[in-house]
């Protein structure tokens, strides 16, 4: 895990000192570094797979309760953890390889889709400022700033009604579920639009 940590601030650095790179219109140093980049981003994921062997999804799933107090009507966590995720790899328009996950529905949340929906869960930021209208929602608290440590099966995007203040407590969010059968940018599997925090 320690090496895994080690690895996601790695490219953290390259990423902040490629930006810095731009600024200074040092176009040279470009294809080493997002070729650097992008080896450190297979390294990350093989180590996250290696990581993710040790850890099963199932038992995984079971620890949700020490962290979630799922309203009456909510939705389980336990029914966005059965879709399966399928590897693939695509090149990008300048010849780039990349990974990333497509999921597998199952019939339990197929049922949801286009539904309002209840789930209680963590926010990720996704933009500046105290209040957001557009973030991430897990079963876990944040562990990190510049990334959620969960599987894009166990990871809700939000798209608020009114923005919402940013809180690190748990929340409970209701909104319409949208099931995402291809996002080659963020592999994000739910959106929930039209969202808001109810007591």
């Amino acid at each position: 895990m320690g090496k895994l940590l080690f690895l996601i601030f790695v490219i953290l650095g390259l990423s902040l000192t490629y930006k810095n790179s731009m600024s200074s219109n040092n176009l040279a140093l470009i294809g080493e570094k997002r070729a650097t980049s992008m080896l450190l981003n297979k390294v990350v994921l093989n180590e996250i797979e290696d990581f993710g062997q040790d850890i099963d999804q199932d038992e995984l799933l079971a620890n949700v309760d020490d962290f979630i107090d799922m309203p009456k009507d909510g939705t389980s966590w336990k029914i966005f953890g059965e879709t399966g995720m399928s590897e693939y790899s695509f090149k990008d328009d300048e010849g780039y390889d990349w990974l990333g996950v497509r999921p597998k529905f199952k019939e339990n949340v197929k049922k949801l889709d286009g539904k309002e929906i209840l789930v209680q869960g963590y926010m990720f930021p996704l933009e500046q400022g105290e209040k957001q209208s557009r973030f991430l929602l897990g079963p876990f608290p944040i562990t990190c700033p510049y990334h959620p440590h969960v599987s894009s099966n166990l990871t809700i995007e939000v798209y608020a009604k009114d923005p919402i203040l940013y809180t690190y407590d748990a929340i409970n969010i209701r909104g319409k579920l949208e099931l995402v059968k291809n996002d080659n940018l963020y592999n994000i599997f739910y959106r929930m639009k039209n969202s808001k925090v109810v007591e």
